[in-house]
C-alpha cells in the first residue's frame, strides 16, 4: 500500500487511513524489509552516516584542544562523552525526528526549505556544539590539572577570549572544511530520501494497479 495525501471526500471507502505516526511507522517497517536494500539505503542510512561524520568533526576538534593543552590522559573518557558522542546521537536523533518524518510524509511543499533544517540541524551538532563545549571543558581540566597556565576567566575574560582564538587560528581551515562538508552532505542526503519516499510510493502503486488490472484488488 502507497502512501498517498488525499481530502476526505476523496478517499475511498476501503482505504486505510493511518494518522501521522502511524504513516511514518508503516513506511518505515516497509524499507527496512524492502527487498532491495540499495533502492532505499538513504532512509536506512542517512541517519547512521551523519551521526558517523558528526563523530569525526567532535573527535577532531576535541583531539586538538585536548593537545594545544597538554592534558594528555587527563579527564580523557570525561571530555570524550559529552564531547564527541552525545553531539553524534544528538544529530542522528534530531535528523530521525525532525527531518525524516516530514520526508516521509512529504509536509514540505519545499524539499529545500527541509534540507536546509537538516544542514542548520548538522552543522550545528558537528562544529557549532562541539566548539562551545570542547573549548570549555579543556580549560577547566587544564585548571584542574595545570597542564597549561590559563588566565582567570573572571578577571581577565579578553585574555581567556585571546587564548582561544590562538588555540583556534590553526584549525579554521579545517573546521570551514568540515562544516562544508556537514552542511553538504546533509543536504544531499536529505534529497535522496525525497528521491527514495518518491520511488518506493511509485513502485508500490505500481503493484497495486496491476493487482487491480488482475482482478486481485477492487478499483478505487
Amino acid at each position: 500500500m502507497a502512501l498517498l495525501h488525499k481530502k476526505t471526500s476523496e478517499i475511498p471507502q476501503d482505504a486505510v487511513r493511518l494518522n501521522e505516526d502511524e504513516a511514518v511507522n508503516y513506511f518505515m517497517k516497509l524499507v527496512q524489509n524492502w527487498e532491495n536494500k540499495w533502492e532505499v539505503w538513504p532512509i536506512v542510512y542517512a541517519p547512521g552516516i551523519l551521526g558517523g561524520c558528526t563523530v569525526f568533526s567532535s573527535f577532531y576538534i576535541n583531539n586538538h584542544f585536548r593537545r594545544a593543552l597538554k592534558l594528555g590522559s587527563y579527564g580523557r573518557l570525561s571530555s570524550y562523552l559529552p564531547s564527541v558522542a552525545l553531539p553524534a546521537i544528538m544529530a542522528t536523533m534530531y535528523h530521525s525526528t525532525f527531518v525524516l518524518p516530514d520526508t516521509v510524509l512529504r509536509k514540505q511543499t519545499c524539499p529545500v526549505c527541509l534540507q536546509t533544517r537538516a544542514a542548520v540541524f548538522q552543522s550545528f551538532f558537528s562544529v557549532g556544539y562541539p566548539m562551545l563545549l570542547v573549548p570549555l571543558s579543556s580549560f577547566m581540566f587544564a585548571t584542574r590539572h595545570f597542564t597549561y597556565r590559563l588566565p582567570s576567566i573572571t578577571e581577565k575574560p579578553k585574555e581567556v577570549l585571546k587564548l582561544f582564538r590562538k588555540l583556534t587560528g590553526p584549525i579554521t581551515l579545517p573546521l570551514t572544511l568540515m562544516l562544508a562538508f556537514n552542511m553538504t552532505l546533509a543536504i544531499f542526503l536529505t534529497g535522496k530520501e525525497f528521491e527514495t519516499v518518491y520511488k518506493v510510493n511509485l513502485q508500490l502503486l505500481a503493484v497495486e494497479r496491476k493487482l487491480e488490472s488482475e482482478g486481485l484488488l477492487p478499483a478505487e
